[in-house]
């Protein structure tokens, strides 16, 4: 046994642990890939601790972000806090590290702009972006700017593929917005929009979310086949042509399923 783990040296360690924190990061730790979200009830059967006890936790890590409240489902899920200090490591492992090699291909096969994104908490999150050679400088702030989630190509592919009772809720806590004069603000148009984009297997929309600016997005799914994220190249209106529609399609598509099967998902 070497010196580092022997009895004596654990426990010395030990006596420095703080109870409240070890219960803390046993709430943080139920939560995984498969259980991306979890009742109280569920919870306090896989901690062990009493009812009273677990709520108190999630009481306190809701109040600094580390833990969301879903006011649809009334279950929890890890809060925005994961994903600033994600950010922090710039990426170094998960969806980041796997994402960003088929982000920056992407990148240079069309020369766009090359966002990856997600729903956090109600919100559309920035997770990574690339920028292309083209004249498009988006002002994503990764890990910390919040749009809508309905909002342009990305927050439109999120929302296709949710549960569509998912996607009502969503609309009715975030209604939509003329964002510029081309966006779509019918909700039944929109909910028809969504069909569209699902069925298609990716979004296209022409400045409906910034003035000259077109884009294509599309889904990044699991191994359970869910949508985790969405990947969007975004491009000015001056290089529009049919051609380069479908061409961007084609290498939008491509990166998402590149980027799904890296985590599993098998078509």
């Amino acid at each position: 046994m070497t010196e580092n783990n022997s009895p004596t040296k654990i426990k010395e360690d030990e006596k420095y642990n703080i109870r409240a924190i070890e219960r803390a990061l046993s709430v943080l730790e139920a939560f995984s890939i498969e259980r991306r979200k979890l009742s109280l009830d569920e919870l306090t059967k896989l901690i062990g601790l009493s009812k009273p006890t677990v709520f108190r936790i999630l009481s306190t890590l809701q109040s600094r972000k580390f833990i969301y409240l879903d006011k649809g489902d009334g279950r929890y899920r890890l809060g925005s806090v994961f994903l600033t200090l994600a950010s922090a490591v710039h990426g170094s492992s998960g969806l980041g590290a796997i994402a960003r090699p088929h982000l920056t291909t992407l990148r240079n096969s069309t020369q766009a702009t090359v966002l990856l994104g997600a729903l956090l908490e109600d919100h559309l999150v920035y997770l990574d972006k690339t920028e292309g050679r083209g004249p498009v400088r988006l002002a994503n702030d990764i890990g910390w700017r919040r749009d809508p989630a309905h909002y342009g190509m990305l927050g439109m592919t999120l929302m296709a593929f949710l549960d569509p009772a998912e996607a009502e809720r969503l609309l009715d806590e975030f209604p939509l917005a003329p964002y510029t004069e081309k966006s779509l603000n019918d909700r039944l148009l929109f909910l028809k929009r969504l069909d569209d984009i699902r069925r298609l297997g990716y979004a296209l929309e022409f400045e409906e979310a910034i003035d000259g600016v077109w884009g294509v997005a599309a889904p990044v799914l699991n191994a359970a086949g869910e949508i985790i994220a969405a990947v969007g190249a975004a491009l000015s209106m001056s290089a529009c042509s049919d051609e380069r529609i479908a061409d961007t399609i084609n290498s939008v598509t491509a990166c998402a399923g590149a980027i799904s099967s890296d985590l599993g998902h098998r078509r």
